[in-house]
């Protein structure tokens, strides 16, 4: 491998662009080419960060020695299979891909090849989830909520891909236990896909976490609530701040002064930075990614689960005759 690792950005949108900006400032890195099959696309983010322009991500797999794809999520397994197969690494943006059976080809083809597969969960490289991360000891439950206006980016897939995946992952990472049983609701509202959705996930340990994400919001919100023996935090990840209560005494003979308030301050830090810096770590130190193949098949296939028990219920309210249960399903 050379001095720098050669890289190239397949899908040149609004997280492409990102990328590529975070492969030219890397010293580390060096941005050979960004791929679009849009050409004029291609072209005005080549002219920008002054690369080559490319159309078809087979035309650089010989001069490069990473990926990233960051095209449209229907589109991800494939390019990701073709890069794997090059020999090359990839770090894929969240989800993975759009099935579960599709997620896991690509992460058992990435193991059998020996390169390295990260999946762009972005909130797992964080300052904020760094924090919880460090201060969380045996939750019992969590509350998240992430709610944004309506957007055209991110429609070709469900609010549980777009937005709420972003929790599922992160709450598995600071659980540490398989998920053991799925319950939610949902429905579409401005989209044909579902907008709304909200789950119930348990875990093995016994934990549980209420999730509900919307893509149909006057305000943008990213809030997670975390309860715990004698322990309580309220995260806003939006205005990086986390307080919370813990226990030091006894409430019954000290009263309030058993309750101490504490607050964590976050950094501010470019989390999109972070992730693609570890990426290139573990391509030069042979490491493995914080979250690889298996955390990404895992995240999007409890994804998978919340979507399916959406299904069911929409299923229901259709047979019920319920007026505007007739929109299309998450399936569809």
């Amino acid at each position: 491998m050379a001095d720098k690792i050669r890289t190239a950005v397949v899908g040149t949108g609004y997280f492409g662009r990102f990328h590529a900006n975070h492969y030219t400032k890397n010293p580390r890195a060096e941005l050979v080419a960004v791929v679009d099959t849009d050409e004029a696309r291609a072209r005005a983010i080549a002219e920008e960060f002054g690369v080559e322009p490319v159309t078809d991500h087979r035309d650089i797999l010989d001069r490069v020695d990473a990926v990233s794809v960051a095209v449209p999520t229907p589109g991800h397994a494939a390019i990701a299979r073709d890069v794997i197969e090059a020999g090359l690494h990839v770090l894929i943006e969240k989800p993975i891909t759009d099935t579960v059976e599709s997620a896991t080809a690509i992460t058992e083809l990435a193991e059998a090849r020996g390169v390295v597969l990260q999946v762009g969960h972005i909130e797992r490289f964080s300052a904020a989830y760094r924090t919880l991360a460090d201060i969380i000891s045996g939750p019992l439950y969590f509350e998240s909520y992430r709610i944004a206006p309506w957007k055209e980016r991110g429609v070709e897939v469900d609010v549980v891909l777009d937005l709420m995946i972003h929790d599922i992952d992160m709450i598995i990472g600071l659980v540490g236990s398989p998920v053991s049983k799925v319950d939610a609701v949902g429905t579409p509202v401005l989209g044909r896909r579902i907008d709304l959705a909200n789950a119930r996930i348990t875990f093995e340990s016994g934990c549980i976490a209420n999730v509900t994400a919307s893509r149909v919001s006057y305000k943008t919100e990213r809030r997670m609530r975390v309860f715990a023996r004698n322990h309580y935090l309220s995260c806003d990840l939006g205005e990086r701040r986390i307080s919370g209560y813990r226990l030091c005494g006894d409430p019954m003979v000290d009263g309030l002064a058993a309750i101490s308030a504490e607050t964590h301050e976050i950094p501010q830090e470019d989390s999109l930075g972070n992730e693609v810096d570890a990426f290139l770590d573990c391509i030069i130190n042979g490491t493995k990614p914080i979250v690889d193949g298996r955390a990404g098949c895992e995240a999007l296939r409890v994804a998978s689960l919340i979507n399916e028990s959406i299904e069911e219920q929409l299923k229901k309210l259709r047979a019920s005759d319920i007026p505007g249960a007739g929109a299309e399903s998450a399936k569809d």
